[in-house]
């Protein structure tokens, strides 16, 4: 039975994977056409992202012992875009799980804590490598009842530009829950970019 669980999970997870290639290799080749025009436009703009993805724990306890947890995960994101290269923005990560973890104290004791719900809310500098990829970095806290702690993080994010303002992106951030515990985020979304630019009609 555990082998049978385990190959369609597999097969379940393959199919997500290969899904995922496919529609962002169909959205590539559409919006390649429109990165230039994108490219401009961006400055000065304001980005509203919703996603929706996985957070991994490796510190997680279930029923006594340990266990690599993946929870699902809602991400709003704005993002203010200084110029074609780079922006800054507010990042929310919303676990919908309650869950335990071991707690990261330096400590030899092992420390088992609650989390009810941990929303992460990070102030996020990013750096556009190409036409499609960037590199962020940023700080924050998770809060939560019982404590909130500090962290850091780090990802990447690749979108694709579709026509009339909106973008398709996958992002993956590591953040650090300092003495505490770290969390793997993958997620996708859909993006809405508001152009900052008010365009002048002159009388012809």
């Amino acid at each position: 039975m555990r082998i049978k669980y385990f190959l369609e999970k597999r097969s379940v997870a393959a199919s997500i994977i290969l899904l995922a290639t496919v529609v962002f290799t169909s959205l590539s080749s559409f919006a390649q056409e429109h990165s230039e025009a994108t490219e401009e436009s961006e400055k000065g703009a304001h980005k509203f992202t919703l996603s929706i993805g996985h957070a991994h724990v490796h510190e997680g306890i279930e029923n006594g012992e340990k266990k690599w947890l993946v929870m699902g995960a809602w991400g709003f994101n704005y993002d203010y875009l200084i110029n074609s290269k780079w922006s800054v923005g507010l990042h929310n990560d919303l676990i919908l799980e309650d869950f335990t973890v071991e707690k990261q104290s330096g400590e030899e004791e092992e420390i088992a804590i609650e989390r009810e719900r941990p929303l992460a809310t990070k102030i996020i500098g990013a750096y556009k490598l190409d036409k499609h990829l960037s590199i962020m970095l940023g700080a924050g806290d998770e809060i939560a009842k019982g404590e909130n702690y500090f962290l850091s993080t780090v990802g990447a994010e690749y979108g694709l530009h579709i026509p009339g303002g909106w973008e398709f992106g996958a992002e993956l951030a590591y953040d650090v829950k300092w003495k505490a515990y770290d969390t793997w985020i993958l997620g996708f979304g859909i993006s809405k970019v508001i152009s900052g630019h008010h365009h002048k009609h002159h009388k012809g």
